[in-house]
């Protein structure tokens, strides 16, 4: 990023100045439209170990002290499947639908019950003529 930002003409105490009014280099590349280079898995567990030492966040589990990228990803995976289905979760999450429902089949049964019947009823009120009286 700072690469980027000297050839956009920063010097670089406007860099080092850009970066202290920001918590992570990540939110300073969002602001300035820069594209981030890509993470190994190492450098992605040690960004989400600094995030969650900073956030306060308490894990309970023998292995891992911070949020570790699988569990990110499930909790995502959760989330999609819970607000745009097992379709569109599963090509976010870069799996096949087969694999992202047996995931989270804990969701299906209340839930997606509740979406068919809201569905339904949604299907009953367009298509129930409306009474207009002059």
């Amino acid at each position: 990023m700072n690469e980027e930002l000297k050839r956009r003409g920063n010097s670089e105490s406007e860099i080092n100045q850009a970066q202290d009014s920001y918590s992570h280099d990540l939110l300073l590349a969002l602001e300035e439209n820069i594209i981030p280079k890509s993470t190994s898995t190492d450098g992605g567990r040690n960004i989400l170990k600094k995030l969650s030492e900073e956030a306060g966040v308490e894990i309970d589990d023998p292995k891992h002290t911070y949020l570790a990228p699988h569990g990110g990803r499930r909790g995502l995976g959760e989330v999609l499947v819970r607000a745009k289905g097992y379709t569109v979760a599963a090509r976010y999450l870069d799996n096949s639908e087969e694999m992202v429902r047996k995931r989270y089949s804990h969701i299906e049964p209340g839930e997606m019950g509740d979406i068919i019947t809201e569905a339904i009823e949604d299907d009953k009120t367009e298509r129930t003529p409306s009474t207009k009286t002059d």
